[in-house]
This record gives structure tokens, C-alpha cells and sequence, in this order.
């Protein structure tokens, strides 16, 4: 039986193709009465959800759903598990797809670097990165939908998620990858480059001025570390472990840990290399604050070209797009 239910400051909404057919409604589910304003209970919470229903819905040009302050855990929750199911449903926005999968793998990498030797944790990423390349595949602009939603403050757990989404966008246009196994390797591996580094100690990875070359040496172990943490409770395909290992090699020698050079190190890993560092340029860290897009290219083009794939470097840049001052640096 529906009934009102208290008023607007209580509720959020969410598209109705989230609560996906063939699942159970972990919350109650309510809509909006267009005549009063008024709230009202459509479907108690562990009641199934079927097509018919969706259809009913719709032919009532009904198609956002309202849910409770306090449900917002379980909402996420359900979000997580069926992440794939959602995102493959045409009824959804893709604005909205975007934004999904984007906070639904910060709030996974958020929960990894807390406790990143939970296996538990570490194997909700796969379920996070399968999403994202379903995502890229399908929608063109999935890459600037999800990154409308990113903060300008660097979190370690945001620059993973960053990175993921970017490599997997790239490898896909700059690479020529399309085997979506293969992009989710990719997506994993970007997601997971910087796990290493929740075993560094804090005061090193937020230090504001210039590192010692002791305090260095320890940042320099994150790549291996995060090999180490993986091992124990997922086995990386080996263009994700690649990823992990490599994503510090320099094209002139000056990288870790092992010191490649030029086109020895692996093209997944120049290109690791190149996202990593605009991420980390365009974002504000404690110790240096963000740079415009066209200010991080610049830098990169010039000041630190060395150590990338100078090739694969002007062609990331033409990915962004052709913008102010970029035009300038690119043969």
C-alpha cells in the first residue's frame, strides 16, 4: 500500500535504470507526487524488481526513484554489486553512468588504502575496473564524464582511480587496444600503480618541502611493495603487475626500479608513465599546488621530456585536445 512518507530534505534521488530488473530493492523505494510534492512509498526495501514494473514506470514518464538519507551505505552498496548490470543498461544517461562508476571506485580505492591487505577489498577493484571499460567502450565521452567528477586535491585513492581511467582510455586510442580482457588488465594495473605506497610512512608521502635522499629511496620502494601486497591475495595478469613495476621508468634511464631505457620499457608503461605525471601535476599536493592542463603540458614538454616517449607524449597531448599553448610544443 503506498503511503506519504516525511518530506524532501530526507531524500535523494537516483535514475530508476540503477535499480536494475532481476535484483532485490535493498531500500524502500519512493517517487515524488507531482501534485502535492509529497513523497510516497512505491516498494519496501527486499521486494524484487522486475521488467514490467520498470515498464509501468515509465509509461507514467516516471523514471527518477527517491531513497532515504540513512539508506545511502546500502544504496552504495547495491550500486557496487551490480555495477556492471547498470552501466550496460541503455536507459541510463551516460552523464550519470559516469558519475557511478567514478565514485563507486573511489569509494572501493578509498576502502583498499585503509586496508590494502584485505583480499576482500583488493578483489572489488576488478568488479570497479570491468565497469570503467564497459564504460569507454560504450560511450565515447565516458573518459570526461567521470573525470568532471574529480577533485583538484590529490588523494592517493583518487589518483588511482585518475589513472585507471585515463590508461584505459588511452590504450584503447593512442595503443590501438580494443580486446575489452586486455583493457580491463590495463585498468587494473592503473588502478592498483600506487598500492605500495599505503606501506610508506605518512609523514614522507605529505611532506611539503623537498625529500632527503634517504626519505626518496623509501618512495622509490612503492613499486615493488605494491607487487608484494597484490601477490598475497590476487594473481596479476602480467600487464597489470607490468603496470604496478614499471609505471616509474623513465624513457632516458632516470626512472625505477629498474632503470630502463627508451623502447625497453614496454609501451603500457611509457604511457602509465605520461598519465601518472599529468594526474599528479594537475592535481594539488602538499607540496606543490595545481596546474592548469595546458600548464602541466607545457612542463612536460619541455622541462621533463626527457623522461618521457616524446612520440607518445605529443600524441596524449592531441588526446586531450587542442587547447591554448599546447600547439606550440607538438611537432
Amino acid at each position: 500500500m503506498r503511503t506519504d512518507v516525511a518530506q524532501q530534505g530526507e531524500f535523494f534521488a537516483i535514475h530508476l535504470a540503477i535499480m536494475q530488473p532481476g535484483t532485490m530493492a535493498p531500500v524502500d523505494l519512493h517517487f515524488k507526487d507531482k501534485a502535492t510534492g509529497r513523497f510516497v512509498l512505491y516498494k519496501n526495501a527486499q521486494t524484487p524488481l522486475d521488467h514490467e514494473t520498470r515498464e509501468r514506470l515509465l509509461e507514467h514518464a516516471v523514471d527518477v526513484l527517491y531513497l532515504r538519507k540513512e539508506d545511502q551505505d546500502a544504496y552504495d552498496e547495491y550500486v557496487e554489486q551490480n555495477i556492471s548490470a547498470i552501466i550496460r543498461d541503455d536507459l541510463l544517461p551516460p552523464e550519470q553512468a559516469g558519475e557511478l562508476v567514478y565514485k563507486s571506485s573511489s569509494h572501493v580505492m578509498q576502502d583498499v588504502f585503509e586496508d590494502p591487505r584485505s583480499g576482500k577489498n583488493l578483489q572489488r577493484t576488478q568488479n570497479m575496473v570491468e565497469a570503467m571499460v564497459l564504460s569507454i567502450i560504450k560511450d565515447p565521452d565516458a573518459l570526461w564524464h567521470m573525470t568532471a567528477m574529480a577533485s583538484h586535491d590529490y588523494y592517493t585513492y583518487t589518483h588511482c582511480v585518475n589513472v585507471s581511467l585515463f590508461l584505459v582510455a588511452t590504450s584503447e586510442k593512442l595503443l590501438g587496444i580494443n580486446d575489452q580482457r586486455m583493457l580491463e588488465q590495463i585498468g587494473l594495473g592503473g588502478m592498483l600503480h600506487d598500492i605500495g605506497k599505503s606501506q610508506l610512512p605518512a609523514e614522507i608521502l605529505a611532506k611539503p618541502g623537498k625529500l632527503t635522499a634517504e626519505e626518496f629511496a623509501k618512495i622509490k620502494e612503492h613499486p615493488l611493495l605494491g607487487l608484494q601486497i597484490t601477490a598475497a591475495h590476487m594473481k596479476l595478469r602480467p600487464t597489470s603487475a607490468l603496470i604496478v613495476r614499471s609505471h616509474h621508468e623513465h624513457f632516458n634511464g632516470a626512472g625505477y626500479p629498474d632503470g630502463m631505457t627508451g623502447d625497453a620499457i614496454p609501451q603500457v608503461a611509457r604511457l602509465a608513465n605520461i598519465v601518472d605525471v599529468y594526474d599528479a601535476l594537475t592535481t594539488n599536493r602538499t607540496y606543490a599546488a595545481a596546474r592548469k592542463p595546458y600548464e602541466a603540458i607545457e612542463l612536460m614538454l619541455t622541462q621533463m621530456k626527457e623522461e618521457f616517449d616524446f612520440g607518445m607524449l605529443s600524441a596524449f597531448v592531441r588526446f586531450l585536445g587542442p587547447k591554448d599553448a599546447r600547439s606550440q610544443f607538438i611537432p
